[in-house]
């Protein structure tokens, strides 16, 4: 099991409310609106990080050295281009790898469509860092994503003449040359800050007088009444309270959960070996402490395996929905809450937060389509899943 990234697109059952509030659609789950914001990774988590080279380069398997021509040419790059980089004294090679050096006046004059072509080209090696993992914007526009951020005007019109597609999704991989412009260290440090921005969402559970209790407390406990203890005070005093309406989901959620939310992983988290992943984080969803073991992917699989079943949709609250690759590798897990709200951690690397997010959203990072990417629900036995 993994946790990587892609791209594709879905439908969503999401609809507008008023200004910046989406509804979710009816279910069991009661009645949930939410409204989207961004984090950014705070200062001492970047700065944890060096500042990567100013310099692009573009990694190839040195065994294909003679087949990067005629593959670059068939993306799209001109042949000029493609012949300077392939000079001799411009190639650097290793026993594993040949580096190229693509110039930025050149990168910057390609088209979208090109850039797209080569960069998927790029992708498949995972050593191509940015080009296997880029920026993806989730938001409508990348003056969306960067809106009230403090990127200057210039920065994020570079940004916006950078940005190719991936699948369905707008994407950004040029660091280096982004960087490259910087005026300094200091502005270094604020665009890889400002390029951790991701999208998450705040939801809420709206109760009022004619909702059924009973209905709202066996979705939310898993039909199984738990955590009813904890969760049935809080929605009778919601009712109960004039003027109260609205109870924030994240009160719902396990105590783990709840504690994760939002935050960054830290380095403490890492004596373990190994920092949490997304499927640390779906399969420790329930539990008070975590389980270490989960951090072992072998273990993780197994108890995937051996405690839980097969369900396919409707989805319930606490179901664990795998990211399958057609060679049947789960690249993702997440936590299906409501609807299209699923709690996730996209990555193991410490700039990556915990989330609530679209699954719509989670689709198009892992290139969720009929061609790709599947997603399979599963349910704890003890939840009900069948043997």
């Amino acid at each position: 099991m993994l946790c990587l990234g892609g791209a594709a697109m879905a439908e969503t059952s999401s609809t507008p409310a008023t200004r910046g509030i989406m509804s979710c659609a009816p279910g069991p789950w009661g009645r949930v609106s939410y409204y989207h914001f961004y984090l950014e990774a705070p200062d001492y988590v970047v700065a944890q990080f060096p500042l990567p080279s100013s310099i692009t380069k573009w990694v190839f398997d040195v065994d294909e050295l003679d087949l990067i021509s005629p593959r670059l040419e068939q993306a799209g790059l001109p042949p000029s281009m493609v012949a300077g980089m392939l000079e001799p004294r411009r190639v650097v090679k290793n026993s594993r790898h040949a580096y190229l050096f693509p110039p930025h006046a050149e990168l910057e004059a390609l088209s979208p469509e090109v850039r797209s072509a080569v960069y998927a080209l790029l992708a498949r090696n995972p050593a191509n860092v940015f080009h296997f993992s880029p920026v993806f914007f989730l938001a409508d526009s990348v003056d969306e994503w960067a809106k009230n951020s403090d990127i200057p005007d210039d920065l994020l019109q570079r940004i916006k003449a950078l940005t190719y597609k991936s699948g369905e999704a707008w994407v950004f991989s040029d660091v280096p040359l982004l960087l490259s412009h910087a005026r300094g260290v200091t502005e270094a440090r604020f665009i890889m800050q400002k390029l951790t921005r991701v999208r998450t969402l705040m939801p809420q559970l709206e109760i009022s007088q004619d909702d059924s209790l009973p209905e709202l407390l066996n979705y939310w406990t898993t039909g199984l009444g738990l955590r009813r203890r904890e969760i049935e005070p809080l929605l009778r005093a919601i009712v109960r309270t004039d003027g109260v309406s609205h109870l924030d989901l994240l009160h719902l959620l396990p105590p783990l959960a709840r504690k994760l939310l939002y935050t960054y992983p830290d380095a403490s988290m890492a004596t373990e070996g190994r920092l949490p992943d997304c499927h640390w984080t779906s399969l420790n969803f329930f539990n008070f402490s975590p389980e270490p073991y989960l951090l072992d992917t072998r273990l993780a699989t197994s108890t995937v395996r051996e405690e839980f079943g097969n369900v396919d949709e409707p989805y319930r609250y606490g179901d664990v929905l795998m990211f399958i690759r057609r060679d049947g590798r789960a690249v993702h897990s997440a936590t299906y809450l409501a609807d299209d709200l699923v709690f996730s951690k996209n990555g193991s690397n410490m700039l990556a937060p915990w989330l609530l997010m679209r699954l719509e959203d989670l689709r198009k990072l892992y290139n969720v389509s009929p061609e790709g990417t599947r997603i399979e629900g599963f349910r704890h036995k003890k939840h009900g899943a069948s043997e």
